[in-house]
């Protein structure tokens, strides 16, 4: 999952930051009918092992009705890819 981040901030992530997953996604539908009427992107990390592009790109087009944008990076491009992910992310804040 963290190939791309250096090791010790890797080991950092995994010691201090990770958070146990909620199970309610899991457990119950969601509860809208649509997706919100809001301005939606999603950015695709291309070489995600743990979600692999393929898979999401079918995700993204039969959820979202669109295509995703991608970048290089794991499942994990803050770490790994910062600078990328922060010159991807801010072209999106600049249109809202």
């Amino acid at each position: 999952m963290l190939r791309d981040a250096p090791a010790d901030l890797a080991a950092e992530f995994v010691a201090e930051h990770q958070r146990n997953q909620a199970p309610t996604p899991f457990g119950k539908p969601w509860p809208l009918d649509a997706w919100p009427n809001v301005p939606t992107r999603f950015l695709l990390s291309s070489d995600d092992r743990f979600f692999p592009p393929e898979f999401m790109r079918t995700m993204v087009a039969e959820h979202l009705g669109s295509r995703p944008d991608e970048m290089p990076g794991d499942h994990c491009p803050m770490l790994g890819h910062l600078k990328e992910l922060a010159d991807r992310l801010e072209p999106y804040r600049a249109e809202l």
